[in-house]
């Protein structure tokens, strides 16, 4: 059984729509507070949308429609050159190569100089420790441990591999024709 409260609330969500709630419509045929309620809202939605509706001005329309066709007079950038594009990729790779030189020729002597190397010796010993802690606990686990360390080196390669594959399988035969 629904009160007028809960009949209420559902009317709000259905100010346009078919009731087709049977609880709701059962309400609406014995309240005749909410069933008043209902015709009143119905009124008042209607006249809100009908003193609510607005035409475009003509002017503004035939302004709005002059504006979208000047669109399609304008003219598309040009594209950069093939040599412009060769220039900037390696102008950026000769950056980036200098980069890393000069942070693999300092970082090293200003990790010296601020006591880092030690944190760095125990980062790379962790995992080391790591593995002896398993290989206690677990010693079936040194067969595991001994083929991945065997296969770590190809693993490496074969990742580089994939990288550069990936890097250098997006056809630039056809993305530099279209620059041009």
């Amino acid at each position: 059984m629904m009160n007028c409260n809960e009949a209420r609330t559902l009317l709000a969500l259905h100010t346009e729509q078919e009731i087709t709630d049977p609880a709701l419509r059962d309400h609406l045929a014995r309240c005749p507070a909410c069933s008043l309620y209902h015709r009143r809202n119905r009124v008042i939605d209607a006249t809100l949308r009908e003193e609510l509706r607005w035409e475009t001005p003509s002017v503004l329309t035939a302004q709005l429609m002059a504006i979208a066709l000047q669109a399609s007079h304008l003219t598309p950038v040009p594209r950069p050159r093939r040599w412009y594009i060769i220039t900037i990729y390696s102008l950026t790779a000769m950056v980036m190569a200098v980069s890393l030189a000069v942070a693999w020729t300092y970082g090293g002597s200003l990790l010296m100089q601020v006591g880092l190397s030690n944190a760095l010796a125990w980062i790379f010993d962790t995992p080391t420790q790591w593995l002896a802690q398993v290989v206690q606990t677990q010693p079936d686990s040194q067969r595991v441990i001994e083929f991945a360390m065997r296969v770590r080196d190809q693993l490496l390669w074969l990742l580089l591999a994939a990288i550069l594959w990936a890097l250098l399988d997006r056809s630039p035969q056809s993305s530099l024709a279209r620059t041009e």
